[in-house]
């Protein structure tokens, strides 16, 4: 007997399919999210579904001897274009990414959302092309003594970590983002290096990467400075890709990405801190070096 097609021609697994991707696009275009995945996230917050940390066994007795809740697992992605500017691209994607995992979690009722992690992801065989998936996951949670918000903070560091900075007066408020795209024709990359038999430093692949990290820092730091604090910690992901020689390009091209993903930072100087920390600034920032000429570089 022929499978039952509705209308149309679809089955009803191909109808149900067409239904979702329709409420995901229509609610993303309003900023909120579908019916089915609120309802989903309800019953997860209730307890009637099952719910999943990132924390491990041990973590999550120690959460609750701090007052944390963790009320489940929650991710936000998006599928990017780069136009004018591949680098501006990934700062836009990422931002996408991290203000749809902020929207599940506030539906969730978290005040945070903790051990925030980045992954990319590409069709096959498109590794230079101008589109990617960007993703965080991370796991959302109930801190004792925070109120309830639409905006919960984000942070890479895990839900104990995070009770630990509050109290010593150092508040995650968010996080900061640096990326950076570059190219790098290998006209000074001889074949005879390529090829030798002895271990060597190939000397302007290091200081193009070196270049291109250091870039994607400086933006991960200025970001900080956007969010009106300092960036306390972060992850990372690097790619570099071999482009070979072709009729438009006599020599090899490498493309290279860099991206650090960190958590934000204020310091409450009316806590007093269990420890001894004291509030340091980067001399690496330029408007300390602009300010003077006995600034050391300290690496």
């Amino acid at each position: 007997m022929a499978p039952f097609r509705p209308p149309g021609g679809r089955s009803p697994d191909e109808g149900a399919a067409l239904a979702r991707q329709t409420a995901w696009t229509e609610a993303l275009a309003r900023g909120t999210l579908p019916s089915f995945v609120k309802e989903r996230l309800a019953e997860t917050m209730s307890g009637a579904r099952p719910w999943v940390t990132t924390a491990s066994p041990a973590g999550l007795l120690a959460q609750r001897s701090h007052g944390i809740r963790p009320l489940g697992l929650v991710s936000g992605n998006c599928w990017f274009h780069f136009g004018y500017s591949w680098t501006r691209g990934h700062y836009e994607g990422w931002h996408t990414a991290l203000d749809r995992l902020r929207l599940e979690a506030g539906l969730m009722g978290a005040n945070a959302v903790v051990d925030v992690t980045l992954r990319v992801r590409r069709m096959p065989g498109t590794e230079n092309e101008d589109h990617m998936d960007y993703g965080v996951t991370g796991t959302a949670v109930r801190l004792d003594g925070l109120p309830e918000s639409t905006n919960p903070a984000l942070a890479t560091v895990s839900a104990l970590e995070f009770a630990r900075l509050l109290e010593s007066g150092i508040v995650p408020v968010g996080l900061a983002i640096g990326a950076h795209y570059d190219w790098f024709v290998a006209s000074g990359y001889g074949t005879a290096n390529a090829a030798s038999f002895w271990n060597q430093e190939l000397a302007p692949l290091s200081s193009f990467l070196t270049r291109v990290r250091r870039q994607a820092l400086q933006e991960l730091r200025d970001d900080g400075v956007r969010l009106g604090s300092g960036v306390l910690a972060h992850t990372q992901h690097t790619e570099l890709y071999r482009v070979e020689p072709d009729e438009n390009n006599p020599y090899p091209r490498f493309l290279a990405r860099y991206i650090a993903l960190g958590t934000a930072i204020l310091h409450d100087s009316r806590t007093r801190r269990p420890l001894a920390v004291r509030p340091v600034t980067s001399v690496r920032d330029p408007r300390l070096l602009a300010a003077t000429d006995t600034t050391r570089e300290v690496l």
